[in-house]
């Protein structure tokens, strides 16, 4: 009985009499169809593509400084977002902070990419389109700016893809 496909028309009956002592045992190969996936599943996810890894997270870190800029700008030209607020009566701390923890859990995920990692990521450019919707009315620049760098973020998302476990 030969153990190699090379050898076509030889049946092999019992793969376990093939393999060495180093190699696996029959009992290696009866594993549950699922149970195989999820190993494959985990040994993915652990390894990633470290290089795209890194252009997802300096982009994300990009977008959070496109955020920053936004607050900033929105502030200077005297019309700012509303989760800001006016400077004479400025939202709650932790108001300020909304779209800023939106990108952190977004940069957290690609920076522990599992298999939903592009979830989050899609989940965090719909909330921030969400926060740039809530100053269309008053300051329609200021939500184009918002769009925009929501926009951006759909397309690191994307980038992310190539990331992705």
């Amino acid at each position: 009985m030969y153990c190699s496909s090379f050898h076509i028309g030889k049946k092999i009956d019992n793969f376990a009499n093939c393999a060495t002592a180093s190699q696996a045992t029959s009992a290696d190969f009866r594993l549950n169809p699922h149970e195989l996936l999820t190993t494959l599943d985990e040994v993915n996810v652990s390894n990633g593509n470290p290089t795209w890894r890194r252009l997802a997270t300096i982009s994300w870190v990009g977008v959070l400084l496109c955020q920053v800029a936004v607050a900033v700008t929105s502030r200077n030209i005297g019309k700012s977002a509303w989760w800001l607020g006016p400077e004479s009566n400025p939202q709650f701390p932790l108001v300020w902070a909304v779209p800023f923890l939106i990108i952190a859990a977004a940069l957290v995920a690609t920076l522990r990419p599992r298999k939903h990692t592009i979830y989050i990521h899609l989940t965090g450019v719909v909330m921030l389109a969400a926060v740039a919707t809530g100053d269309v009315q008053d300051s329609p620049g200021v939500a184009m700016l918002q769009y925009v760098v929501a926009g951006i973020a759909l397309l690191v998302s994307i980038v992310s893809l190539a990331a992705r476990p």
